[in-house]
């Protein structure tokens, strides 16, 4: 609860929940918790009342439920519209791709932008990730800047889905060392096999090409001293084989970040 003694205190005085606004510091005085304690006060609706243990204990002041869509309707009782200043905690719903806005209490809707000013896209959300919100006057900034959410794939690679991006086309054939220290210098890496699987299975929508056209170097060992594991060939996104790391044939590969 607020502390009673900083701020007018609004008491229900009747039956009827009558209240009356006393605009003096109330001080709590009493030898145990319990006696220093004002009781009998209902949730508030607004935000100029008394906040109570009841509302404060789970949030319900700044916690939004689940929401809907790219605008992402909110309804706290204890708020009105919001001032600058207002923090809320908002849970993401499966957003689509576009821009979010935060429709408060029947107010806005407000842009919702990260730190840098670029607007919040759907894409970048996973469901259920909690939003740390603060309203500026005009638009809702996310406090939790970019942590939470997945990095930007590189040039020429998309999303597979939240864990990582790969390369839409093969990288000319070279050995295994060398392909991994291409990687590398552009900041990514080889594919792992399952990485490799996963997108196959879906490179068409992915818009993937040379997926099973041929051997391609992982970022696998296999079951032999110096071997690595190869993937692709023979027209199959299951097709796996084994192969020396060093003094075998070049092999074309493609690379991948970590979301």
């Amino acid at each position: 609860m607020r502390n009673a003694s900083l701020i007018p205190l609004l008491l229900l005085v009747t039956a009827g929940h009558a209240q009356v606004i006393i605009d003096r510091s109330v001080i709590l005085t009493g030898s145990t918790d319990t006696q220093r304690q004002v009781i009998g006060l209902e949730a508030p609706q607004d935000d100029t009342e008394l906040q109570t243990a009841g509302t404060e204990g789970p949030g319900q002041y700044r916690v939004a439920g689940p929401v809907t869509g790219n605008t992402w309707t909110v309804v706290l009782p204890a708020l009105n519209a919001p001032q600058p200043g207002t923090h809320v905690v908002v849970r993401a719903p499966l957003a689509l791709p576009g821009g979010i806005t935060l429709l408060l209490n029947s107010s806005g809707p407000y842009p919702v932008l990260l730190a840098d000013g670029n607007a919040l896209e759907g894409t970048d959300l996973a469901e259920g990730l909690l939003l740390s919100l603060v309203f500026d006057g005009s638009a809702f900034r996310v406090l939790n800047g970019t942590a939470d959410l997945p990095r930007t794939c590189a040039t020429g690679s998309v999303p597979v889905n939240r864990q990582f991006c790969m390369e839409t086309t093969q990288r000319a054939p070279k050995n295994f060392f060398d392909a991994a220290l291409e990687c590398h210098a552009d900041g990514l890496r080889l594919c792992r096999w399952g990485e490799f699987y996963a997108a196959c299975e879906r490179a068409t929508e992915l818009g993937l090409l040379q997926m099973t056209d041929g051997w391609e170097w992982t970022n696998n060992s296999s079951n032999e001293d110096n071997s690595v594991r190869i993937v692709g060939a023979s027209g199959q996104c299951m097709s796996a084989g084994n192969a020396l790391a060093s003094g075998s044939a070049d092999r074309a590969f493609r690379c991948c970040s970590t979301r």
